[in-house]
C-alpha cells in the first residue's frame, strides 16, 4: 500500500515534471529564501496555518530541483494521505526507484509530518546517520512542532513560518503591479483593493467574488478541518464543541481580555480543561495570546492576556466589526507578542527586540485628535521607545511628541512597506 501511495504522489518519477496545478506559476516571496536553504545540510521546516500554500511551495521546490537532478532522486510523501514510519517509506521508495537512499544524494519532502507519532526522533535518527539526505518538511501545527524541533533537532533545522498572503503578494497575483510601483498614483484604487484583500488573504480565494462562499471556505476548509479532524487525531480528550464555542467568543471580539474564571464558569469546566483547549487552538494556528508588557523589568504579566484570531481573515466568519478587524490585522502582520496597559492607559502593541521598543497604535480613523495620544505621552514620560508608529486611515505625516516623532502611516501604505 505504501508503494501505491508513493507512485501516486510522485508522478514525476515517470513524467519528469510537476503539473502546473500542483506547482502553481506564481512564486511567493518566501520561495527565494527556501531556494537558499535547500543548499544547506539542515532540515527545512515549513510551518503555518492550513491553506496558506505550504504544499504548493514544496511542489515548486521539487519543480526547481527537477531541472538539476534526476527525477527519482526526489521523494515526496504526504502524511495527510497516509501515516507510515519513515524507514518504511524510504525502503518502499528504494524498491520502486532503485535509488539507494542510504548512499545516494536524495531530496526528501515530507508534508504534514506532525501527524506521524515521534516524527522528530525518527527524523533525527535518519538525519544523523545519513548526511546524504536533504529533508524539507511541513506541518500545520505550531507550539508542539517548535517544541519537538527544539527538543530533538537542535542545530539541525531552519524553521520558516509561512504566512497567508501579504498585501503585496495579493496584488501581484491579481496582476496589479502598477499599484505597487507607483502607489501614490493609485492610492484610491489601493484602498479599494485593501477592502477586498481583508477577506481574501489565502491563495485559493484571491479572485473569488462571492463572500458567502469565501466564509464557507474559511469555516469548512480551515476551522472545521482543524477542530474536527486535525486536533482529535493528534490529542486525546478533545472537546470539539468546546473548541467551537471558544472560537466563537474569541473571534466575535478580537483583542478581548482573557478572563479564565468567567469562561470556566460559563461552560462549567475546570480551568485546567480550559487552558488545555486554549493550547489546542494555539497549537493549530487558530489563536494567539499577547501579554501585558512591563518595560521597567522587561517582563510580561500573566494577567490581562489578550486573545486574537491568529489571522484576521478568519475573524470575518464571526464579526464585521472593522475596528477590531483592523487591530487584528496589525497584530497578525507584526506577529504581536505584547501590548501595554497601566493606570487606564493602553497601547495596542509593543514590538520588542534586544531591549528596543517600538510602539504601534491602530486607529480606524482618517484623523486622530490630540487627546487620543495621551497613552503614548504617558508611556514616553516613564519609559523609552525607539520608534512610534500610528497606523490609521488618513495621509502619511509626522508629529513630534516628547522629543520623539510619531509616524502617521495609512494602513494600505504600511501593508505595502
Amino acid at each position: 500500500m505504501v508503494k501505491e501511495t508513493l507512485e501516486v504522489l510522485n508522478l514525476w518519477w515517470k513524467e519528469k515534471k510537476v503539473s502546473k496545478e500542483l506547482a502553481k506559476p506564481y512564486k511567493r516571496h518566501v520561495f527565494k529564501k527556501l531556494l537558499c536553504l535547500i543548499e544547506y545540510r539542515q532540515i527545512v521546516i515549513l510551518s503555518g496555518l492550513r491553506r496558506v500554500g505550504k504544499t504548493t511551495l514544496l511542489y515548486q521546490l521539487i519543480e526547481f530541483l527537477l531541472e538539476k537532478v534526476n527525477a527519482t532522486k526526489i521523494l515526496y510523501f504526504n502524511f495527510d494521505k497516509r501515516v507510515e514510519e519513515l524507514i518504511k517509506i524510504l525502503n518502499a521508495y528504494q524498491e520502486i526507484t532503485g535509488e539507494n537512499w542510504k548512499k545516494e544524494k536524495i531530496y526528501c519532502f515530507l508534508d504534514e509530518i506532525s501527524k506521524l507519532k515521534d516524527w522528530a526522533s525518527q527524523l533525527k535518527l535518519i538525519y544523523d546517520a545519513f548526511p546524504n539526505i536533504k529533508f524539507v518538511i511541513s506541518s500545520s501545527s505550531s507550539v508542539a512542532l517548535e517544541a519537538e524541533a527544539i527538543k530533538n533537532l537542535t542545530g539541525r533545522y531552519f524553521l520558516v513560518n509561512i504566512m497567508p498572503l501579504s498585501f503585496r503578494e495579493y496584488l501581484e497575483i491579481k496582476e496589479k503591479k502598477e499599484f505597487i510601483e507607483k502607489p501614490e498614483l493609485w492610492k484610491e484604487e489601493l484602498r479599494k483593493e485593501l477592502s477586498l484583500y481583508l477577506i481574501r488573504s489565502f491563495p485559493e480565494i484571491v479572485t473569488w467574488q462571492n463572500e458567502f462562499l469565501i466564509k464557507d471556505y474559511l469555516r469548512s476548509m480551515i476551522i472545521d478541518k482543524i477542530i474536527k479532524e486535525d486536533l482529535p487525531e493528534k490529542f486525546k480528550n478533545v472537546n470539539k464543541e468546546l473548541l467551537l464555542n471558544l472560537l466563537e467568543i474569541f473571534y466575535t471580539n478580537p483583542g478581548m481580555i482573557l478572563d479564565y474564571e468567567s469562561i470556566s464558569k460559563k461552560f462549567r469546566i475546570s480551568k485546567k480543561t480550559l487552558l488545555q483547549h486554549i493550547f489546542f487552538l494555539e497549537f493549530s494556528y487558530l489563536i494567539r495570546r499577547i501579554r501585558n508588557f512591563r518595560p521597567s523589568i522587561f517582563a510580561s504579566s500573566r494577567k490581562l492576556q489578550k486573545v486574537y484570531p491568529w489571522w484576521w481573515t478568519l475573524a470575518y466568519c464571526y464579526t464585521s466589526n472593522y475596528d477590531k478587524i483592523m487591530e487584528n490585522l496589525v497584530a497578525s502582520i507584526v506577529d504581536a507578542k505584547y501590548y501595554w496597559r497601566k493606570d487606564g492607559k493602553e497601547i495596542d502593541f509593543l514590538l520588542v527586540k534586544e531591549k528596543n521598543i517600538i510602539l504601534v497604535e491602530v486607529k480606524n480613523k482618517p484623523e486622530v485628535p490630540k487627546n487620543e495620544l495621551q497613552s503614548i505621552k504617558y508611556f514616553l514620560a516613564k519609559y523609552k521607545a525607539k520608534e512610534i508608529i500610528l497606523i490609521y486611515n488618513g495621509e502619511e505625516s509626522e508629529e513630534k511628541i516628547k522629543d520623539k516623532k510619531i509616524k502617521f502611516v495609512p494602513l494600505w501604505k504600511w501593508l505595502l512597506e
